[in-house]
């Protein structure tokens, strides 16, 4: 029955539906423009811009700071030509160079113009000279070093011709007066240790030359500052490139460098071409090698400098990205390396980076209206839709109210509707189908209640539907089921189905049948009716018929009583008992107790063929009898075949009580007397068998095949008597017929395969031989003893025999094309020592193994005495080896004239007499008296079974030629090689 449906208004139904396509159509939208990697694009290409202008930006750079400012291969030239002028002349000594000596002033004066020329020419901020022919340690520094440093504050501006836009910074007061160039304010006649010794652009290039004894030329010491410094006595910030001064000997005698001014530099790297309103800065920054931590130099944004600017750490992304976040993550940076060392030089591992950075917030600026905008239009498409779709819908739905409410008003007059037009087509065509078909509805409904008055039998029904206010019910339909005085019109739908189940669960007896049930309708206490009852349920419409079958039914149960009784005894027919007996087993509480009885009558037919069937029929129908009245009135008797009978005691509150009965009964079988036309008389005898309920089984076709276990038990044993059902005893017969039916499926070669065990030469351990042994795999046939013993009682000892010799060569020559035997060695395979192959077979034999039967060694087993002719037989097949061998020697199964008779190649000593050989004494001698008698005969001698390393030992010394058991090999589908162990065992003893 399908769930209740909610009752819905028409501008409901047309309101949700268009919401619904309009939040899809939005949710489309929205995640095509998220999945869509709109936004992603935009970010893309903000980043793809800035990374486009710091690389053009770094290029320029990289251009100056390479091409330009660190090419100082000129003036050292000139530095150095003039000094080794002034020294070969004698003018001045290179102890003295660094001196403030009149030597050192004049050289100085010398030098002046040919620096302030080449700081015109590279266009930088400053360019100094600082001289010193001595050592120092580094950073330590050296106090008051002699030298020159000028200064450009407008570089880009021209040069005034007589140097009046010239700073000295330091120089000595000679140099000043000779050059006529002004000081600056903070102006030194020689460089101080925090200018001169102690800074990194004097010290880093002159120790990295002068640690390398000048080696290399001057530019490979060539170093750029990496944090901005300043003069004493000035504020002015500023970065540097420096370079070693060396003479032609490696003599380092002083430094070369240009400075650019921070604020310079910041000129060359204007901000309002990154971003908008100069959101963004350049950042000049340097790493060590292996960091990816990007340490600022300098940035073009006026407000990132001092503390701002340091705590601006940057950190590069994977490698080759162009990309780096600082640690916030509220920063992103274009990267552009700038290679301004060589990879030979000491300093490359300073690695020098040109960012363009901005804010996240700023770089993203425009993807973020772009997403308010879009934000701004899906509200105003939701606000336009809802209202759109509240204004349809109202429309529409307007005029079918109206067509409802009229409806529902002629529903309440009884009267046809007279329908308004809507002016919507297939509406108006739908509410006149509405008129049309109530009138064709009323109109049948008249005739069928024509047609049940008119019918020959009562026929009576009922319409009703959950939550109307009315019931459709014939007038006869309660008298039908035996309840008079019922008002229907009084009754609501809900109260009427109540009452109508009421009227039926009260009838006595109900039976069901394929089109509805059947009730038995009391009409006075001789008198009854029957009934069929059939009902629909379609949603919350129920629709019910009930017709009168008493005709019907009276002549049904009669043809069943007919069909359920035994013709020849009166009593229940197979048929009967099983459908009685169902009936009780589906009332476990009425069976209580119960016992099962199967009796099958002694001496039937012995009677058939001496009298006749017409007396055999009297002495089944004497038995019925006895049956009959020597049970309880409720018990179920039945004859369900020729002489055997099914008889169920039930209700019982203990098998005593049911046992007590059975013996009753037995008596009074015990006490009839059977006479024949010859003056002759006989006893009923009857062979019974019982099983239980519910100890036995609950299940009714259990107890029968128990029963008649239990019977067929006493038929076997001692007719006449009576017995229980023996669980075990059952159990085992199963085993059994489920063992002879896998051993049939064996014979058709299922399950069957053969392990191979080696057998290996007692002198050196080398496989001489392997032996087959059946493996069969089936639940219950898992032995290869038990498969005998079948085959013996069943007669196909034959049979086994062709099946070894056949499945198990063929699984050998399997293993023998794939390499996994020794193809010298020898092949026993067991053979049943009074069966042998047909003619036929042992021909076949040799057109399908003829290649390994001159290896084949036959192992006569499981005989009490040999079967010379069948010996002789097997000898005689085509092909054969001859080679026999004699299994279990001394076991009791072969004995001394098997051995005599057969005269075998290999004897083989019974695992009884190897076991704990090494510990017992009888059995080494009976060995070593085998060893021999068979050494004499040329026969070889097989110790089997052998598990510890001292059996193995033991037949050693007794001299036994080959080995075989667990300790050496177990059986395999692919034979193992020797245990190392045993192996072991086998060289040392021969050693």
């Amino acid at each position: 029955m399908s769930g209740k449906k909610k009752d819905r208004t028409i501008f409901r139904v047309l309101v949700l539906p268009m919401i619904s396509i309009l939040a899809l159509e939005l949710f489309v939208l929205a995640g095509s423009l998220q999945f869509g990697g709109v936004m992603r694009e935009l970010n893309e290409n903000a980043r793809d811009m800035l990374k486009q202008q710091v690389e053009n930006r770094g290029n320029y750079l990289l251009t100056e700071m390479i091409g330009n400012w660190s090419n100082l291969d000129m003036i050292s030239a000139q530095m150095n030509s003039i000094v080794e002028e002034k020294i070969n002349s004698g003018e001045i000594t290179l102890e003295d160079l660094d001196k403030n000596t009149k030597g050192s002033q004049e050289l100085l004066t010398a030098i002046c113009p040919e620096l302030i020329q080449g700081m015109r020419n590279k266009q930088v901020s400053g360019i100094f000279l600082i001289l010193n022919t001595g050592t120092f340690s580094g950073e330590d520094g050296l106090d008051a070093l002699q030298g020159i440093y000028l200064r450009d504050l407008d570089p880009s501006s021209a040069p005034s011709p007589r140097n009046e836009d010239i700073l000295t910074e330091r120089a000595p007061v000679e140099v000043v007066r000779s050059g006529r160039i002004a000081t600056d304010t903070g102006w030194q006649p020689a460089f101080s240790g925090e200018d001169g010794g102690k800074s990194p652009y004097f010290y880093k290039p002159f120790l990295a030359a002068y640690k390398d004894e000048g080696k290399l030329p001057a530019k490979e010491y060539g170093y750029w500052t990496a944090e901005p410094y300043t003069l004493s006595g000035d504020k002015r910030l500023a970065i540097s490139y420096s370079v070693p001064l060396i003479l032609e000997d490696g003599t380092v005698y002083g430094v070369l460098g240009v400075e650019i001014l921070t604020d310079y530099m910041r000129s060359l790297l204007p901000c309002g071409e990154l971003m908008e309103q100069e959101q963004g800065s350049y950042l000049l920054a340097v790493s060590k090698e292996g960091d990816h931590r990007l340490l600022p130099v300098l940035s073009s944004s006026e407000a990132m400098t001092g503390e701002a600017l340091n705590e601006l750490v940057f950190s590069l992304e994977e490698k080759d990205s162009g990309e780096a976040y600082d640690d916030s993550g509220n920063y992103f940076g274009a990267v552009k390396p700038l290679i301004i060392y060589s990879n030979n030089g000491p300093f490359e591992s300073d690695r020098w980076y040109l960012l363009g950075i901005g804010a996240q917030k700023n770089l993203y600026a425009f993807s973020r209206q772009i997403q308010t905008m879009l934000f701004l239009s899906f509200i105003l498409t939701i606000v336009i839709g809802l209202i759109g779709i509240l204004f349809v819908s109202y429309r529409l739905s307007k005029p079918i109210k109206h067509l409802s409410h009229e409806v529902e008003q002629a529903k309440k007059s009884s009267l046809l509707p007279e329908l308004t037009d809507t002016g919507i087509r297939e509406i108006d065509q739908f509410a006149h189908a509405i008129v049309r078909l109530q009138k064709e509805v009323m109109d049948s409904s008249t005739r069928f209640l024509q047609i049940i008055n008119m019918a020959s039998v009562d026929i009576a029904g009922y319409e009703v539907k959950e939550g109307a206010e009315e019931v459709f019910v014939t007038e006869n339909y309660f008298p039908m089921l035996g309840l008079s005085g019922v008002d229907t019109e009084m009754l609501t739908p809900e109260e009427f189905l109540e009452k109508s189940m009421h009227a039926r669960q009260s009838l006595p007896s109900s039976v069901s049948e394929e089109n509805g049930i059947v009730y038995k309708v009391p009409l006075d206490a001789h008198r009854v009716r029957y009934v069929r009852f059939e009902d629909m349920q379609d949603g919350k419409r129920h629709v019910g018929l009930v017709e009168d079958v008493t005709a019907s039914t009276l002549e049904r149960m009669r043809v069943e009583r007919e069909r359920d009784c035994d013709g020849l005894t009166k009593l229940f027919s197979r048929r009967g008992f099983r459908r009685e007996a169902d009936a009780l087993f589906l009332n476990p509480e009425r069976l209580k107790q119960a016992g099962l009885l199967m009796i099958d009558l002694d001496n039937l037919k012995s009677t058939n063929d001496t009298y006749g069937h017409n007396f055999g029929d009297m002495y089944i129908q004497t038995a019925a009898k006895c049956f009959s009245e020597n049970t309880p009135d409720d018990t179920l008797c039945a004859r369900i075949s020729g002489d055997e009978f099914l008889i169920l005691f039930y209700g019982y509150d203990s098998y005593v009580e049911i046992w007590e009965k059975l013996k009753d009964l037995y008596r009074a079988i015990g006490e009839v007397k059977f006479h024949f036309p010859d003056g002759t008389s006989m006893g009923l005898s009857a062979s019974g068998g019982v099983a239980w309920f519910p100890k036995d089984s609950r299940d009714l076709s259990d107890l029968m095949k128990y029963a008649d276990f239990a019977m067929y038990q006493v038929k076997c044993t001692k007719k006449g008597e009576l017995k229980e059902f023996d669980e075990q005893a059952y159990q085992q017969k199963i085993f059994l017929n489920q063992s002879r039916l896998e051993f049939n499926q064996m014979l058709e070669g299922e399950g069957l395969t053969y392990h191979f065990q080696p057998i290996f030469y007692g002198r050196d351990g080398n496989v001489f031989a392997y032996e087959a042994l059946m493996r069969v795999n089936f639940p219950t046939l898992r032995s290869p003893e038990t498969v005998l013993k079948i085959a013996r009682e069943e007669g196909r000892m034959q049979d086994i025999e062709r099946l070894t010799m056949f499945r198990a060569s063929q699984c050998y020559c399997t293993l023998l094309e794939e390499g996994k035997v020794k193809e010298e060695a020898l092949l026993f395979l067991n053979s049943i020592a009074n069966v042998s192959m047909t003619k036929e077979e042992g021909q076949r034999y040799h057109e399908e193994f003829s290649h390994i039967q001159g290896r084949v060694v036959v192992e006569i087993t499981e005989a009490d005495h040999l079967d010379m002719e069948l010996i002789n037989k097997k000898r005689a097949t085509e092909g054969f080896s001859g080679m026999f061998a004699l299994d279990d020697y001394g076991s009791g199964y072969n004995s001394e004239i098997n051995l005599l008779e057969l005269t075998p190649e290999f004897v083989k000593v019974d695992i009884i007499i190897v076991r704990n050989i090494d510990s017992d004494p009888n059995k080494q001698q009976i060995v070593s008296n085998i060893v021999e008698y068979a050494h004499k005969r040329d026969m070889v001698v097989i110790a089997e079974g052998l598990e510890t390393q001292n059996e193995v030992q033991k037949c050693l010394e007794l001299g036994v030629d080959l080995l075989q058991g667990y300790f050496l090999a177990r059986p395999g589908e692919v034979p193992p090689e020797i245990n190392p162990e045993a192996y072991r065992v086998i060289k040392d003893y021969w050693e």
